[in-house]
């Protein structure tokens, strides 16, 4: 389980993250949910959670074995591993906290900020309702 802390700047640096992310559709191992979940989390506290995963994996199936081989089934089974379980209510989540939701049966890693929760697809990013989140981590 992480011990992260929020940067002084921590809402400066998410809103920039924020803004630079464009509509364009997440990549595997580049951009995708919890890559760009990552960024938040780094935005807020200096860390990137996701190093250890970078250039792993290409694909949904690359993304699926090392999932499984790091003991999670799924997205929130890795943000559990990292943030710690049980998950918070979503409607204590804040600006800079994770999440998933699930959407057509898939589980999908997103996070906080000043326009909802924000979430990055095969589609491209959305920013949905605090109400859709499944399940919510704090973040620092």
């Amino acid at each position: 389980m992480l011990n992260l802390t929020r940067l002084p700047d921590w809402d400066r640096r998410l809103a920039r993250v924020v803004s630079s992310f464009k509509d364009a559709p997440g990549v595997w191992g580049e951009s995708d949910c919890l890559l760009t979940t990552a960024a938040g989390i780094e935005a807020v506290t200096g860390q990137d959670i996701m190093a250890p995963w970078r250039g792993r994996y290409k694909s949904e199936a690359g993304a699926a074995r090392l999932m499984r081989k790091e003991g999670c089934l799924n997205v929130e089974d890795v943000l559990g591993k990292f943030f710690g379980l049980p998950p918070v209510g979503r409607l204590l989540a804040r600006r800079g906290d994770v999440g998933v939701i699930e959407r057509d049966g898939d589980l999908c890693a997103g996070f906080m900020c000043d326009r909802g929760f924000l979430v990055r697809t095969h589609t491209g990013r959305a920013f949905l309702p605090q109400t859709d989140i499944k399940a919510a981590f704090k973040v620092g």
